[in-house]
């Protein structure tokens, strides 16, 4: 099961007059080190003296929502074909990381899980959009068969260096680059893994909030 992480809107758990919410870099930032590497978020905003919430919260909480909806409501992946180290085809092929839905999902061959090849799955991206640029890459397992990659790293246009590297994904890993990068090709390496992987969704795209993010 996910872990929860608990983080309030404020300093503190409860509400007290001389606080404020925490600003909307920081909010990100929980949301990718939370929601971002397989946990649920429970985000608490405390009431006032009145009982209510108090109306500025309420508008950090707009301003949280409307900036998640502005980084994930496009998928600059969207018209890219997949290929992979091998698929299992039909149901399982690597296309299944582009199509939108969870219970979907790519499967290497039968024959790559037995003999433990080098696993991997490859977005290519049409010429008009390899110059659109991105600094989030999120990469989803389809959990309800377990979670099973222990190892993976990203790579652009084939260059000898990742551009991002981590241990397990589960529902979702979420990786913010240090500055947005253009690229026809983006692979995800698995390199060390509890069984064949099954991933549900790779997706690109765009954090104007981060540092150098710029405008999409």
């Amino acid at each position: 099961m996910p872990p929860e992480c608990d983080v309030s809107i404020r300093p503190g758990w409860f509400w007290h007059k001389n606080e404020t919410a925490k600003p909307l870099p920081e909010l990100l930032e929980v949301y990718y080190n939370s929601v971002g590497r397989n946990c649920v978020l429970l985000l608490n905003a405390p009431p006032n003296t009145t009982g209510l919430v108090d109306a500025a919260d309420i508008a950090r909480l707009r301003e949280f929502r409307a900036a998640v909806t502005a980084i994930f409501g496009t998928d600059l992946a969207a018209g890219s074909a997949a290929r992979a180290s091998s698929e299992r085809g039909g149901r399982f092929a690597a296309a299944n990381v582009l199509d939108g839905r969870d219970d979907t999902y790519w499967a290497p061959a039968a024959a790559e899980a037995e003999d433990g090849g080098g696993y991997w799955i490859e977005l290519r991206r049409p010429a008009s959009a390899a110059a659109r640029k991105f600094n989030v890459v999120r990469i989803q397992e389809h959990v309800a068969m377990g979670q099973r990659v222990e190892r993976h790293e990203v790579y652009v246009d084939g260059g000898g260096a990742a551009v991002a590297s981590g241990t397990t994904v589960g529902h979702k890993r979420l990786h913010r680059l240090g500055a947005p990068v253009a690229g026809r090709t983006v692979r995800v390496w698995l390199a060390s893994r509890r069984g064949p992987p099954l991933l549900s969704a790779v997706g690109l795209h765009l954090d104007p909030f981060a540092a150098g993010g710029g405008t999409m």
